[in-house]
C-alpha cells in the first residue's frame, strides 16, 4: 500500500484515518493469549469500519 492508496482510502473509513500498528498488534498479542483460549470460529475485522 502506497502513501496516494491512503490517502484514496481515508474518506471512505467511517473512523476517518487509518488503524495504527499498536491497535493491530492489541487485538494480536490478545488472541495469542491465554484470555482467548475459550474463543473458537471468529472472524474479527479491524478495518475501522470501512467494510458496514
Amino acid at each position: 500500500m502506497t502513501a496516494d492508496m491512503i490517502e484514496h482510502l481515508i474518506p471512505k473509513i467511517p473512523l476517518g484515518r487509518v488503524g495504527r500498528p499498536e491497535e493491530i498488534a492489541g487485538l494480536a498479542s490478545w488472541l495469542a493469549s491465554p484470555a482467548s483460549a475459550y474463543m473458537t470460529g471468529a472472524s474479527l475485522t479491524i478495518d475501522g469500519g470501512y467494510v458496514l
